[in-house]
């Protein structure tokens, strides 16, 4: 018989599900009240949520990572009680060589224990409000980065610190003559770091003011 053919018909009503979330394609294991499996199944990522709307409400665990949060949402709109957990909690109820399928097992029992510290679903604001700040970092650090290399060049003090003008860069200009040319070109691309940090600054101002 093929590896998903308990999908078919459960042969007791399904208490625990655990999802292992793919790129496109999810496993499930589904558990009676009782720990044993009554439903193993791969469904692709439109099937999943019309195959779980026909399921009586239960448990279901994931792993909290990209896709789960809006996932979580729309399970839960459905009745489930949808959880999420960290991959490093899931990881020790694990048996056995890795695969899909045992991967959904080990959801599935882990999300059960009374003990299991759970990821709370986070909103779209906040996913929003995640990836601006991440964005932000990732444009301080290059910025960061840049004074850096002008403060060495320049051989300037230690406790220098002019992170939010330019008085670093033409300091290593006139220090190197030839650093006019590399100074340029780091000021071409300060000026849309510096632009784009205040701009994302401002909205997360305003969208913490409207929380």
């Amino acid at each position: 018989m093929p590896a998903h053919s308990k999908a078919a018909k459960p042969s007791a009503p399904i208490a625990v599900i655990g999802i292992d979330i793919g790129k496109n394609v999810f496993h499930l294991i589904g558990l009676d009240k009782c720990g044993a499996i009554v439903l193993k199944a791969k469904v692709s990522r439109g099937q999943l949520e019309n195959r779980l709307a026909n399921l009586p409400p239960c448990l279901i665990g994931m792993e909290a990572g990209v896709g789960s949060h809006h996932l979580s949402r729309r399970l839960m709109a459905l009745g489930h009680d949808a959880r999420l957990m960290p991959a490093q909690y899931v990881k020790p109820f694990l048996k056995g060589h890795k695969n899909d399928y045992r991967d959904a097992e080990a959801v599935a029992e882990a999300v059960q224990r009374p003990t299991m510290r759970f990821v709370a679903a986070k909103t779209e604001e906040q996913l929003d409000l995640q990836a601006l700040h991440r964005v932000r970092a990732r444009l301080v650090a290059e910025r960061t980065a840049t004074v850096n290399e002008a403060l060495f060049l320049n051989e300037a003090d230690a406790g220098h610190n002019s992170f939010y003008t330019n008085d670093c860069l033409r300091s290593a200009a006139r220090a190197l003559p030839k650093g006019r040319l590399w100074m340029r070109e780091q000021k071409a691309h300060w000026s849309p770091w510096r632009n784009s940090l205040r701009f994302r600054q401002a909205r997360s101002h305003s969208w913490r003011g409207c929380g």
